[in-house]
């Protein structure tokens, strides 16, 4: 029989594994079908940054949430409410002329779910697991992440190309409900909700969380530093099926050949990961892995064979993942754990503000006529300005 933790964290990653399965069927599916109906990059970018602004407007609430009910609850509530709103973006992608514009709501409500449940699952990992197993398991959510990034682009892309993009996103509605019967059978052992929900309640707690992680310099610094790096790879990565299919004219399976080789990088940082973080100072790794990120991406500029840019990709990812790793270890060890869920949810919502801004930009450069090389030369740059930002932050002297 397994232990109680190991049973219930089991449940969560299973369930992890099942809506990330889900997800890269919406990531390769949603810009190959607005690419194919529009023929616009801009539009296909656009629609991709969308996804990203509600973790700016909801994910204090999602905070507040984490740490005031069931994050059980949250986790399969909020599953629930994905599926029926994955429906809702079926039924919209099925017209033959898309109105993008009730396209970008019904994006933005599908989107709207993961920020507010997202501080559960991150605030849920302490309360089930010891302490001294938080790298161990941080590590193992991203193997599996890594590892879908080796198989989830190849699977992905050859559904879509055998049944339709339309109908490849049914898999990630079915995702969805499967996770929420997944989430339903952890156990319940969290104590129940004991003080009455205002909205002078919530806009203290969020202010409570915004106060805390704004004190909190050696945190702060590292979702900052986020900040600048999702704003660099998302000029890159929110135009990779256009760049690759439409600009270099590769088929659509080369392309996730590319990103299923990109994936090998993050799956070896996962172990490796496990052996360096509890040796050397976080931020001198923080900022070591963002620097070296950068500078890889610039890489992406000497070759445009298929087989190259998966290998550099590879190069980034795995030194991104260690990048993540080490600083969800960092927030989980050094954060309270009545506070943990906002925490977790201003870092993400202040990393993830630059998202919808640089897929939107690099769309708009590329749809002014600037060249892709451009688009990763700028990318690189910032992201490895942000490393070494990094380095002269209160971030650079934490253990």
């Amino acid at each position: 029989m397994l232990s109680f933790q190991k049973k219930s964290f089991h449940l969560l990653w299973l369930s992890f594994l099942v809506s990330t399965l889900g997800d890269w069927m919406y990531r390769l599916a949603l810009p190959i079908i607005v690419l194919s109906k529009t023929g616009s990059a801009y539009h296909a970018a656009t629609a991709f940054g969308i996804s990203f602004i509600p973790w700016v407007l909801f994910s204090l609430i999602g905070g507040v949430l984490a740490d005031s009910y069931s994050k059980r609850k949250i986790l399969v509530v909020g599953n629930i409410f994905a599926s029926i709103f994955s429906c809702f973006l079926l039924f919209t992608l099925s017209i033959k002329n898309i109105n993008f514009t009730f396209l970008c709501l019904v994006v933005f409500l599908l989107a709207s779910v993961d920020p507010l449940i997202h501080p559960s699952f991150k605030s849920i990992i302490p309360e089930i697991i010891k302490r001294d197993d938080y790298v161990k398991a941080n590590a193992l959510i991203q193997t599996i992440d890594n590892t879908l990034t080796i198989l989830g682009p190849l699977a992905g892309g050859s559904v879509i190309m055998l049944i339709g993009g339309i109908n490849a996103l049914w898999f990630d509605t079915f995702s969805f409900i499967l996770s929420a019967c997944i989430l339903y059978a952890l156990p319940k052992t969290e104590k129940g909700h004991t003080k009455k929900m205002t909205l002078n309640t919530i806009k203290k707690d969020i202010l409570d969380g915004v106060k805390y992680s704004f004190q909190q310099k050696v945190i702060f610094s590292g979702s900052l530093m986020f900040f600048m790096t999702n704003f660099a790879l998302n000029m890159f990565e929110a135009n990779y099926i256009f760049y690759m299919t439409k600009a270099l004219g590769y088929p659509l399976i080369d392309a996730t050949i590319a990103l299923s080789i990109g994936g090998v990088g993050a799956l070896i940082a996962g172990p490796v990961s496990s052996l360096i973080v509890e040796r050397f100072r976080s931020g001198v790794l923080l900022s070591i892995s963002t620097v070296l990120a950068g500078l890889s991406t610039l890489l992406l500029l000497i070759n445009t064979n298929y087989i190259y840019i998966g290998v550099i990709l590879g190069l980034v990812s795995f030194f991104g993942t260690i990048n993540v790793i080490t600083y969800f270890t960092l927030r989980q060890r050094t954060v309270p754990s009545d506070q943990l869920g906002r925490v977790v949810s201003v870092t993400r919502m202040v990393s993830y503000a630059s998202i919808p801004v640089g897929s939107w930009f690099g769309g708009l450069l590329l749809n002014q006529g600037v060249s892709m090389a451009w688009v990763i030369l700028i990318a690189g740059v910032l992201r490895a300005s942000a490393g070494v930002g990094a380095a002269v932050s209160p971030l650079a002297h934490e253990k």
